[in-house]
């Protein structure tokens, strides 16, 4: 993402591609809390429930970074 804003010559794509970013953050911190929540912890008896969307935006927020966004 960081390689892509310094391309970029506009102030309106930059400010595009930052809101792109957030709005794949938040939309990802929703869905993996109902798809941790609902088949995971079922599944995988280590792994506990996760209660807050802090919790949930931190661990969307590290897998973001493992998958190299």
């Amino acid at each position: 993402m960081l390689k892509e804003i310094s391309q970029t010559r506009s102030p309106n794509e930059r400010t595009r591609i930052i809101i792109l970013f957030l709005l794949n953050l938040v939309i990802s911190t929703f869905l993996l809390k109902l798809l941790w929540n609902r088949s995971l912890v079922k599944h995988v008896s280590t792994l506990r429930k996760v209660d807050t969307l802090l919790e949930a935006f931190i661990l969307s927020i590290a897998l973001s970074v493992v998958r190299g966004l």
